[in-house]
């Protein structure tokens, strides 16, 4: 009978799992588990709670990893917000709709720095309808004023 590629690697699927979902929420939630932000590494309602030995708890070099997901997330999303609230004060001055691209330039233009490309400043305004509404293709004005 042939191994398995997880008895051959001595793997354990369980923690495999509860350490995917981990660095997801750390990454793309800023969650981490209590045991990181514990000075004595409690696992309460922590969903590896249930294994008798936890990476998380034993392994410094881990807790650090996972703390810097959550700071890059933490970063990410306070860009996010700035970028997001140029956006927004760019509409609002101007009282008109606006075609995505002038809003870039405008937007490029008084914070080079905070955007990386006209096409960042697109995914902003198309993909957060809730904040900018296109009232033509590719023409915005803001949800709520």
């Amino acid at each position: 009978m042939e191994d398995t590629i997880y008895d051959t690697l001595d793997f354990d699927s369980s923690w495999h799992s509860i350490q995917r979902s981990i660095e997801h929420s750390a990454a793309f939630k800023g969650v981490l588990p209590p045991c990181v932000l514990s000075k004595n590494y409690e696992c309460y309602d922590c969903i590896a709670a249930e294994l008798q030995e936890c990476p998380v708890g034993s392994d410094g070099d881990y807790r650090s990893y996972l703390l810097f997901l959550r700071d890059s997330f933490v970063a990410h999303e306070s860009k996010r917000a700035a970028q997001i609230k140029l956006l927004q004060n760019v509409l609002r001055r101007h009282k008109l709709p606006l075609h995505w691209e002038y809003i870039a330039l405008l937007a490029i233009k008084e914070a080079p720095d905070l955007f990386v490309s006209p096409q960042s400043v697109q995914g902003l305004v198309f993909f957060n309808p809730d904040l900018f509404v296109m009232v033509r293709e590719g023409v915005f004005i803001l949800a709520k004023y």
